[in-house]
């Protein structure tokens, strides 16, 4: 009740200006008083292992939420258990022109336009590798990765491999982001042929590592069944070891092109995730209107090994990452 009375508050400034104040305020208060606030982070007697990694829980920040890592100290005194930073790109980006982010209360939905807006792959990797020694132990550091805007389809490859690279020994698993809708050409690079070429670019750049890494692939809801089945085939061929579905759908707002995410979502994100489950039985992350503890258990019934929040959480409240976590591990 508490959160609904403040969100009303909240909703009537401009969204992307309220998440920069979100941040602040993040970033300002104790861990402690975080804690208290979101009712503490929820790890779990028995860590979830995936990759061969210990995870505290279940609930991860989606990526978008903190895209340069200026709050990942505090994430999981907000109940996460993992978090996913970015979408990063090689150089730093400023993004699609504002207004970018916008709200549909009637829909709990929100609508983005953001452009992979980030400081650029080099200054988030070293604000990660300085923080990690000081997160909570299992807390794992999932890292999306993109191109910037102004490469082309043809050098794409190049680009997720310069910015795989800066996270070299520092992220616990990478996302190629191929799906997000708000950047010209990106979703092209779902094809087969120039998404191969992503890939073995990227595993090339992390099978050197010392610190296994595995790479996973986000996917866009639109996405049709048999293009789906054909890309989590090959993909797992290639060597992916995990897929995120799904990213925002695509649509328009105020004539403005962009993602929805939130309640729009949630159908076709169920469906994407049943299908995939039949088709990979590597570790699927979903995400996409995820917006209580009952559709939490819905996507773990239809095979989803993780999930994770960001405009669910936003529109029904701190609590419900650390409510996720308690009702996921006790199986109710």
């Amino acid at each position: 009740m508490i959160w609904s009375f403040l969100r009303k508050f909240l909703f009537l400034a401009d969204a992307e200006n309220v998440h920069l104040l979100g941040h602040h305020f993040i970033r300002s208060v104790p861990k402690l008083g975080l804690s208290v606030f979101t009712g503490g982070a929820s790890p779990r007697a028995e860590p979830l292992i995936l990759w061969g990694k210990k995870f505290r829980g279940p609930v991860g920040l989606a990526a978008g939420f903190d895209k340069n890592a200026e709050i990942l100290m505090q994430i999981p005194s907000l109940g996460f258990s993992f978090c996913e930073i970015g979408t990063v790109t090689p150089h730093p980006q400023g993004g699609n022109a504002k207004p970018r982010l916008f709200r549909d209360s009637s829909r709990r939905a929100l609508f983005n336009r953001m452009g992979f807006n980030n400081l650029g792959a080099h200054i988030v990797s070293e604000r990660v590798r300085k923080m990690r020694e000081n997160l909570p132990e299992n807390f794992r550091v999932g890292v999306n990765i993109g191109k910037n805007k102004d490469t082309s389809s043809e050098n794409a490859h190049e680009d997720y491999g310069q910015a795989a690279k800066a996270f070299e020994n520092v992220a616990d698993f990478l996302v190629i982001n191929v799906s997000s809708p708000n950047t010209p050409g990106l979703r092209d690079l779902q094809a087969l042929e120039p998404l191969k070429k992503i890939v073995e670019r990227v595993l090339a750049e992390t099978k050197r590592w010392t610190s296994k890494t595995p790479v996973l692939l986000k996917l866009a809801p639109e996405i049709e069944p048999e293009d789906l089945e054909r890309t989590l085939r090959e993909g797992d061929r290639w060597g992916i070891e995990g897929w995120v579905l799904t990213n925002t759908l695509k649509g328009e707002h105020e004539q403005l092109p962009g993602g929805w995410s939130g309640e729009p979502l949630k159908e076709i994100s169920r469906q994407r995730l049943k299908l995939a489950r039949s088709w990979t039985k590597n570790p699927i992350i979903s995400v996409g209107g995820i917006d209580s503890v009952e559709e939490a258990l819905i996507r773990k019934k239809l095979g989803a090994d993780l999930v994770e929040l960001y405009t669910g959480w936003i529109y029904a409240g701190p609590r419900l990452p650390r409510r996720i976590g308690k009702a996921w591990s006790s199986g109710s």
